[in-house]
């Protein structure tokens, strides 16, 4: 007999090595969706923290990096080795 099991994920992930700058510092993305992001960093933040911080497309080209201004929510902090895990839900995003 088969368990089927249902998705915890609504939306995509994508396994992407972003700049990420925040306003005391910088970390690198892990992975991004439509409605998230997980990255790392050596700052912490506390769960449900708003935060603002702006992620770099293409930062590793020549070409101009398309940069997103983000707002988001801080739903989850875990301790990774040397940095900090910061998973947030995406609330605004702004292109310039």
């Amino acid at each position: 007999k088969e368990i089927g099991t249902k998705p915890t994920r609504s939306v995509q992930r994508y396994p992407l090595g972003l700049l990420v700058q925040l306003p005391h510092g910088a970390g690198v993305t892990r992975d991004v969706s439509i409605g998230g992001v997980y990255f790392q960093t050596a700052q912490t933040y506390h769960v449900d923290s708003q935060i603002a911080f702006t992620l770099s497309f293409g930062a590793m080209e020549q070409a101009s990096p398309i940069q997103v201004r983000c707002h988001a929510r801080v739903v989850r902090v875990e301790p990774r080795n040397e940095q900090i895990g910061i998973a947030a839900v995406i609330t605004s995003v702004v292109f310039f």
